[in-house]
């Protein structure tokens, strides 16, 4: 039975308290072809529910700043670095509360993870459907991205601008195909690899900001490992999966290396390109972390703008000395 989005949503917050179970196949709802282009308004409104959210957060955020006594150019960094955390923090919490008892979700199980697509290998579930909580989860998280990237694109820009604006595009264009393609499970799998580095450093950052001593350091160094692990080692390893895995033991789809769709092409495709900004971005997190083993602490952020970088200068005086002439 076909749900509206109020009760998907009401049923989601049901399944996060524990009331109900999560992925239940009873609750299944269309997506993929199924469902069309209707989801096309629903996340359009899920958008701005974000962007609104995300906003108000960071009111919340430049609240706690002045409170810790930031200067302008800081609370307005702290601000924005908090709604972020909130953000981050919060789906892994709901990530996990969801798919903890999956057995695809974890990397034991992930020759299933592709088993919901074109060819449904879901004994309990009907071709081009998905428990209503993980359709609902999609949905926010696609929101996420689309007003996260609004953000990149109206705000100063940082030195990983491009980086961040492809990486945001591909991540939002890989969670709109997967939901059009009924390939949910990667999908997850993916959010849970990528969402799990962010709230560490994210709190780095604003520990950083707020002139916390130790934290910062700490946090740095345990978000380098939450990256490198899910990131370089998990991830590579699901696109494995996601490669090997269509439609593995089906008489009429017997997948393997070659056996796919331009979708499916495409779709590992842009798992692929996500690799090259992770080798990026870990090499500017070891920079950063070795700066930090080597001098006074964390001394700048991995994703800073100019402004950060005076502030970096401004610490070394030879530096200093240089930037004057």
């Amino acid at each position: 039975m076909a749900l509206s989005f109020p009760d998907m949503m009401a049923h989601t917050m049901q399944v996060l308290l524990g009331n109900k179970p999560a992925l239940d196949p009873s609750t299944a709802q269309p997506v993929g072809p199924l469902d069309g282009t209707d989801f096309v308004a629903p996340l359009l409104a899920f958008s701005v529910g974000m962007l609104v959210v995300l906003l108000v957060l960071e009111q919340i955020g430049a609240m706690v700043g002045g409170l810790l006594g930031l200067k302008r150019s800081k609370k307005t960094k702290f601000a924005r670095t908090f709604s972020e955390m909130c953000y981050y923090a919060t789906s892994v919490i709901c990530l996990s509360r969801l798919c903890w008892n999956a057995s695809w979700f974890w990397p034991s199980g992930w020759h299933e993870v592709m088993f919901d697509g074109r060819v449904q290998q879901v004994p309990v579930l009907q071709p081009y459907t998905a428990p209503a909580d993980l359709k609902i989860f999609y949905m926010i998280a696609t929101s996420y991205y689309v007003a996260s990237f609004f953000f990149v694109m109206v705000r100063p820009k940082k030195k990983d601008f491009v980086e961040m604006a492809f990486h945001h595009v591909v991540t939002a264009s890989l969670l709109l195909l997967s939901y059009t393609t009924g390939y949910m499970r990667i999908g997850m799998v993916v959010m849970y690899l990528h969402d799990i580095f962010d709230p560490f450093m994210l709190f780095a950052k604003c520990t950083h900001y707020a002139n916390i001593p130790v934290l910062p350091d700490v946090s740095f160094a345990l978000c380098a490992v939450a990256f490198a692990v899910p990131r370089l080692y998990f991830y590579p390893i699901a696109i494995h999966n996601a490669w090997s895995g269509v439609c593995v033991g089906s008489a009429s789809c017997p997948g393997g290396v070659w056996d796919k769709t331009r979708v499916e092409f495409s779709l590992i495709g842009l798992l692929v390109a996500l690799l090259p900004i992770h080798v990026f971005w870990f090499i500017m997190i070891l920079k950063v972390l070795t700066t930090a083993l080597t001098s006074k602490g964390v001394q700048g952020d991995v994703r800073s703008d100019s402004e950060g970088e005076d502030e970096v200068v401004s610490q070394d005086p030879t530096k200093k000395k240089a930037k004057k002439n």
